[in-house]
């Protein structure tokens, strides 16, 4: 039986932007709160936090242990599904990049 508060869920080709960002949300297996704030307070504190972090990695030759205060800070803010890709797409661009390097 379904839901009586929830619209019936759209095959994901016919979601927009909005919708399918919403439903990956809802998803995330560390999702808890409102929509609403994870969609706009939580998602900016996320990625400035992640920024933040990234900065200090850059300056620092991604010596993990000298920005271990941003780390907290960006593990805390953002869901861990979130912060788990953000560090596995940060290590896979970095990768990526020095394999073009090489390669020319």
């Amino acid at each position: 039986m379904s839901n009586p508060q929830q619209p019936p869920m759209k095959p994901l080709g016919e979601m927009t932007s909005e919708e399918r960002t919403n439903y990956s949300i809802q998803r995330a297996p560390d999702y808890s709160g409102k929509q609403e704030a994870v969609l706009t307070t939580s998602r900016t504190k996320c990625w400035s936090a992640r920024d933040q972090l990234f900065e200090c990695l850059d300056k620092n030759n991604d010596q993990i242990n000298l920005c271990k205060d941003f780390y907290q800070v960006f593990s805390s803010v953002c869901l861990n599904s979130w912060a788990d890709y953000f560090m596995k797409k940060r290590a896979a661009d970095k990768n990526k990049k020095e394999f073009l390097e090489r390669t020319q």
